[in-house]
């Protein structure tokens, strides 16, 4: 999704990510075809050869409702279980990616509506209200309600051979870290103009209605108001900030009117936990804990730790990748801060170099990587890394054959 999409679209998407908002969604539907089966049956035409199957509805519709009950207490079960384990082995951050999983919400989905579903069924037949051909209709729609659960069962079945194990998500961190990874690397100040210093203060700040992290900026909507106020405006928080009710979000080249203002300051979304999709330095932190973590003395995995290395170099070779050309800013009314390379690869590199210090494995395998963003990314932050984690590692590693081991992988 590009940057230029609006904040209410941000927002309605976070929405619709909600396993609850999609079960309902499925369950108004079943409920709803269900009762419209009453109303659509009549001017249904005669189908030969169906009479004496339609009299199966009732039996197959106990059959649904029977085990779609026990199908959806067992997979929510194992969505539980997935959330606590990631909580326990890799992070509580990241159990919002599995909250967003689309064929673990499709099936519960699926399986709660056809549940409904049935059960409408049931309580019509029992009360009499699909006469006729009603009754026929109904039957065609409860076959094809059970080639739907079937592939949703299948679908799901097959998911949960990878659903919630370590190696699921490193890549669900990795895939959510690349959208903002290349949008910056296409647009340094997400199609602002970048610039390291504020501006000094000529107009008003504009304040903050409210406390929260900043997890999305619309500048196409800065932009628009900008231009009607015929202002320059500075972001002055970005994604990832935490600000106080009150702090300043924006500074303005002049004042502008009061309508106008409170339009620059809906184009900030705040929110109580911080958001992947413009935040690619919280996606690299959280991919850190995970490998951080893991070389924790209760685990003791180096092995996730160096996959997750590998997997944040993919995400900052992403970030490094040339495109040949540099895009034009296409706000030119919106001063932004550029990112903050050398924080990024800090607070990415710093805890696994330091939980794992005593770990030979580890620390050749970061410098490898480091090595290889020394040649295509930001050479002066990876050579500090990689110094400060050989500093650490030389004074922790006991034995004399791994420090020249380690001092070797840094050439």
């Amino acid at each position: 999704m590009g940057w230029g999409q609006a904040g209410w679209w941000l927002r309605l998407r976070a929405e619709l990510r909600r396993m609850g908002v999609r079960v309902a969604l499925f369950s108004m539907a079943g409920i709803a075809l269900a009762i419209s089966a009453r109303y659509v049956g009549p001017f249904v035409p005669d189908i030969p050869g169906i009479d004496l199957a339609s009299g199966a509805v009732d039996s197959l519709l106990n059959i649904i409702a029977s085990s779609m009950l026990a199908v959806t207490t067992f997979s929510m079960s194992i969505i539980v279980g997935a959330y606590g384990s990631v909580t326990a082995n890799a992070t509580p951050r990241a159990t919002r990616l599995l909250e967003e999983d689309r064929t673990a919400q499709t099936a519960v989905a699926v399986f709660t509506g056809s549940f409904l579903f049935s059960i409408m069924g049931i309580i019509g037949l029992s009360a009499g209200l699909y006469p006729g051909n009603a009754r026929v209709l109904l039957f065609i729609v409860t076959v094809i309600d059970i080639l739907l659960i079937t592939w949703a069962l299948l679908r799901w079945v097959s998911h949960l051979n990878e659903f919630g194990r370590m190696r699921d998500i490193i890549a669900r961190i990795e895939l959510a870290c690349r959208a903002p990874a290349q949008a910056f690397r296409d647009a340094p100040a997400l199609g602002g103009v970048a610039a390291d210093t504020v501006p000094d203060p000529a107009g008003p700040d504009l304040s903050a209605r409210e406390a929260g992290h900043v997890r999305f900026v619309d500048l196409p909507r800065l932009q628009a108001c900008a231009s009607r106020g015929g202002v320059v405006v500075a972001v002055l928080r970005m994604p990832g900030k935490y600000v106080h009710r009150g702090e300043a979000l924006l500074r303005l080249s002049a004042p502008v009117s009061d309508d106008i203002a409170a339009e620059m300051t809906g184009a900030f979304t705040l929110g109580a936990s911080r958001s992947f999709d413009q935040d690619l330095r919280y996606g690299l932190t959280v991919l850190s804990e995970v490998g951080s973590k893991a070389l924790s003395p209760g685990i003791n995995d180096p092995g996730t730790a160096i996959e997750v290395l590998r997997a944040g170099t993919r995400i900052f070779e992403a970030l490094h990748e040339s495109t040949g050309t540099r895009a034009k800013p296409r706000f030119d009314r919106v001063i932004v801060p550029p990112l903050n390379v050398g924080a990024l690869y800090q607070e990415f590199f710093s805890p696994i170099a330091r939980d794992g210090a005593g770990m030979l494995e580890v620390q050749e395998t970061l410098q490898d990587c480091l090595l290889a963003l020394e040649r295509i990314g930001d050479a002066p932050a990876a050579r500090r890394e990689s110094e400060r984690a050989m500093t650490r590692a030389l004074e922790t590693l006991t034995e004399g054959w791994e420090r020249d081991q380690l001092r070797a992988a840094q050439k």
